[in-house]
């Protein structure tokens, strides 16, 4: 069954084909509107509503574009590679500019060590993420003393992969040249109110919730990164408050 991106009812199906170029739109009956108008769209439409984060476009990727499946969908999949190659050059960006000018240690390893180190970190953020809030949705349901719906939780990632797309907006900062990443909490800001948007829309539950799923998930991620660094990065420091500034340009949000 595929789903109303209005109003969220199910239906039957979403046109009928009378011939290769000749579609009609299905109207859903709860709404009366058409049932998802995004399959006569092109993508610059679907991506600017991906940024106005409107929900309709959301139902339409989750529930009307991708096919049904246990895993990821390859696209997507894909995407969530580019995503984590992404962030590790937007690390080594970050550190390139300022890190190695208080870390001598890290500036001597190699430029494959450099990158596998933080490549390695990455990959383990965006394991740590992905797992949290699934665990925490779990929790969600039971504290509410409500039997766990039929939730693909392959889903719930996909969800929170697609609506990242706003992280690969770094890369005109990039581009541009600029001397300091300061605007990037902005993204950071855009990829939160995707990610809950997205979740919100995939769970059915208030956006206030699904907000605070991302945060819990966020602070677990972060310490993640804390404990990983700590335990793979060990350097001599005067103090402890002196480490943890230091290695406060790892940590990305």
């Amino acid at each position: 069954m595929s789903t109303c991106v209005e109003c969220g009812a199910s239906v039957a199906n979403l046109y009928t084909q009378y011939s290769k170029d000749n579609i009609r739109l299905t109207t859903c009956n709860r709404c009366n509107q058409f049932a998802d108008k995004y399959i006569e769209h092109d993508f610059v439409i679907i991506f600017i509503d991906m940024l106005l984060h409107k929900p309709q476009v959301y139902r339409h990727i989750l529930f009307n574009r991708i096919s049904k499946q246990d895993g990821l969908e390859p696209h997507v999949f894909r995407f969530a590679i580019l995503l984590i190659l992404f962030e590790v050059y937007i690390k080594w960006f970050k550190l390139e500019k300022y890190y190695t000018a208080y870390d001598s240690q890290f500036a001597q390893l190699p430029l494959y060590g450099q990158y596998m180190y933080i490549l390695s970190i990455c990959i383990c953020e965006f394991i740590t993420f992905h797992c949290c809030v699934n665990l925490i949705i779990r929790f969600y349901y039971f504290l509410k003393n409500e039997k766990i719906k039929s939730i693909k939780y392959n889903y719930v990632s996909m969800a929170l992969i697609i609506s990242s797309f706003g992280k690969m907006l770094l890369i005109l900062m990039v581009i541009w040249d600029y001397r300091q990443l300061e605007y990037s909490w902005l993204v950071s800001i855009i990829v939160l109110a995707s990610n809950t948007e997205a979740l919100s829309v995939y769970l059915n539950i208030p956006r206030f919730h699904a907000l605070l799923i991302i945060l819990v998930g966020i602070l677990i991620r972060v310490c993640a990164q804390y404990v990983f660094i700590y335990l793979t990065y060990n350097n001599d420091v005067e103090s402890l408050s002196s480490y943890l500034f230091s290695r406060s340009n790892w940590i990305t949000i």
